[in-house]
């Protein structure tokens, strides 16, 4: 009897002891399958990030202003639940897919308009959409300030010391020369904005850098001889060789790749040849306005936001700040989040090369606590900013 009752009790401890561990290994399986379920860890910490920004409700405060409130977008705080978070994948495949790199264009005027934002990809899909607003983009800053090593590093990718001038621009290269069997090569980089034929009396940068002064978002400039060009030498009435090629965006020596080759007058006549090409670029850029009804939540930084709310993503062929506020306002409403409320454009460097602008929409404002996407491999992310519709957490 006692041999019966204890054999009992060993099965019942056994059975006790089966049910505790069926449950922890049920609770480990269901912590295992979430965290499988998360794209990255980036992303996992976004979340941590959010839920501490949720959690202390109307007390983080961006700027002064109130990150999150909560009811203050809807009544459904459903939005929060599952929202979906930045397809980093999505963005860096399509960043190898696309190609903005500009210079002048064989039989362009000199002092043409300067185009309108183009929109290049859209969720993943290449395009060609005229933007027709305002720019808002960089533009030189007046300052007789020296340029720090580390600004200077990000402006131009390396830690060289430029040569000065004394008209707010430093020399980033150099030409080659003008040698009977110099060559050189002109920029093909992003932002191309004009350019200009300057009296070739002389190697004239101070009337290059003075047109680069009146054209809005200009930073760099590069002047160039060009030889062999039948427009350059007959047509155009400046009846000068001497290109001043102007960009919203500051580029390096590795850039130099137009080194021409182009039949432009008939033979006997010689192809086209670049001699002594330089890059001059500003000392220091200001902030861009920000567009009408936004206000800016974070930035400039070097991450672009990992956040809830993900709405999609623009590429667009300048640092135009207004042009990424139009995408946001004309965002189809996302059905369960709504309307787009925040935007971040940020620079996307490639091998030190400027490649892009993007421009990710969101429809939960996000903040600096979530901008921890730095890049990976040789895309790395520069000049961030985030902007928030001023309506989503006024109360207007």
């Amino acid at each position: 009897m006692l041999r019966h009752s204890r054999s009992y009790r060993i099965k019942a401890s056994h059975r006790r002891i089966s049910g505790i561990l069926f449950f922890y290994f049920s609770f480990l399986r269901s912590v295992v399958e979430q965290l499988l379920a998360m794209p990255s860890l980036a992303q996992l910490l976004s979340v941590a990030l959010f839920a501490v920004a949720v959690a202390a409700g109307s007390n983080s405060t961006t700027n002064g202003n109130p990150v999150f409130q909560a009811g203050s977008y809807t009544s459904d705080d459903s939005i929060y639940v599952d929202a979906p978070f930045t397809n980093d994948a999505h963005i860096t495949r399509t960043l190898k897919a696309v190609n903005q790199k500009r210079g002048v264009a064989d039989g362009a005027l000199p002092e043409h308009a300067v185009a309108d934002t183009i929109v290049t990809a859209l969720d993943g899909k290449l395009s060609n959409i005229v933007i027709t607003v305002g720019r808002s983009a960089w533009s030189r800053r007046d300052s007789k300030d020296k340029l720090s090593r580390s600004n200077h590093k990000r402006l131009t990718g390396h830690g060289r010391v430029m040569k000065r001038t004394n008209s707010g621009y430093q020399e980033v290269f150099s030409g080659t020369g003008t040698g009977l069997k110099d060559r050189d090569a002109s920029i093909e980089g992003t932002a191309y904005l004009t350019y200009s034929l300057v009296s070739n009396s002389t190697y004239n940068v101070d009337a290059c850098l003075a047109f680069c002064d009146r054209t809005p978002g200009c930073v760099f400039a590069n002047l160039y001889y060009e030889f062999n060009n039948e427009l350059l030498d007959y047509v155009f009435s400046e009846k000068s060789n001497l290109k001043c090629a102007l960009y919203a965006d500051i580029h390096t020596e590795k850039e130099k790749t137009n080194k021409g080759g182009q039949q432009s007058i008939k033979p006997p006549a010689g192809l086209t040849y670049i001699q002594h090409s330089s890059g001059w670029a500003a000392k220091t850029l200001a902030d861009p306005a920000a567009p009408d009804g936004y206000e800016l939540v974070f930035g400039p930084t070097d991450g672009a936001n990992n956040a809830p709310g993900y709405m999609g993503f623009a590429f667009i062929d300048k640092y135009d700040v207004n042009a990424c506020a139009n995408l946001c306002n004309n965002r189809d409403h996302d059905p369960h989040g709504g309307a787009c409320q925040y935007f971040n454009i940020w620079r996307a460097l490639v091998k030190g090369v400027p490649t892009t602008y993007t421009c990710s929409m969101y429809y939960i404002p996000a903040d600096s606590s979530t901008a921890i996407n730095y890049g990976q491999g040789d895309l790395k992310v520069t000049y961030s900013r985030g902007y928030r519709k001023k309506t989503s957490c006024s109360g207007f």
